[in-house]
């Protein structure tokens, strides 16, 4: 059986070329995770940003 996500976040961030990017805070009831649209997992920072974990790519949000 899969798991409901449900968005609790959703937040507007940026890559290092300036492009619009949206990652999602979602939990499960128990769990919680960081997706963008297509579903694809990222890798929150303790300083707030945001990492693509195949790419190395930061993301940095611009607002919440």
């Amino acid at each position: 059986m899969s798991a409901e996500w449900m968005n609790i976040q959703i937040m507007e961030c940026e890559d290092v070329v300036g492009r619009a990017v949206t990652v999602f805070r979602q939990s499960d009831g128990t769990h919680q995770r960081y997706v963008l649209g297509n579903g694809r997992k990222v890798e929150a920072n303790a300083d707030g940003t945001f990492v693509i974990p195949e790419t190395a790519m930061e993301l940095r949000v611009m607002g919440v």
